[in-house]
């Protein structure tokens, strides 16, 4: 199956949902250039292995007969396969130490390595980058935090009743509960002592 690549399950974080090929590519690849794709099966993806199937991958964990490996995040060095290209934030660009084992491995087993940091236009500019739903996400965490911060400061407010993002089943989940959130400050107002001017200061949220 040399007219195939292979798409890997996401480990670092245990809350990793995205996935680097979506069913519809897979698809698009198969009726446009007759490439098949292996897709490691995963519990925690956002899109289920069932959708994989569907759109006519094989859903397997091996994933050695791949010439080209698609992934989001590093790729343990131990599961890497001599000769293959592998394709994702490899975060070795800046000499980041705790990685260099990994890209050493690369270079050891003659592997390609296509980090998406570095795929850029004529001028430099990156063209595959974390868009609006990251943004989306980090206000999400933002909020969080902030919640949880002054939660700890003794102060209680709506931001309390925030999630990780991770933790929302999609978008619509996540908008409602910021919506409740905003209700309920428009309604009662936040605590004195976070407003601009009086006790808990910036540097106090930040510390």
């Amino acid at each position: 199956m040399s007219r195939c690549i292979g798409v890997r399950r996401e480990d670092k974080s245990a809350w990793e949902r995205r996935v680097p090929v979506t069913p519809r590519v897979i698809e698009e690849l198969w009726r446009e250039h007759k490439i098949r794709t292996i897709v490691q099966p995963s519990s925690i993806r956002a899109f289920p292995d069932d959708e994989f199937l569907a759109a006519g991958a094989v859903v397997q964990d091996d994933l050695s007969t791949c010439p080209v490996v698609f992934a989001i995040k590093e790729i343990p060095p131990d599961l890497l396969h001599p000769g293959q290209v592998y394709v994702y934030f490899s975060h070795v660009i800046k000499g980041q130490p705790h990685n260099m084992p990994m890209l050493q491995r690369i270079l050891d087993l003659g592997c390609t390595l296509i980090d998406y940091e570095k795929v850029v236009d004529q001028e430099g500019r990156r063209l595959i980058f974390f868009g609006w739903h990251a943004g989306v996400a980090g206000m999400l965490e933002t909020l969080w935090a902030l919640g949880k911060r002054l939660e700890w400061e003794g102060v209680a407010t709506p931001l309390t009743r925030l999630r990780h993002a991770y933790e929302y089943h999609d978008l619509a989940e996540a908008k409602e509960d910021v919506r409740r959130a905003s209700e309920a400050i428009k309604a009662d107002g936040l605590p004195a002592e976070i407003l601009p001017g009086q006790g808990l200061s910036i540097p106090s949220l930040c510390a």
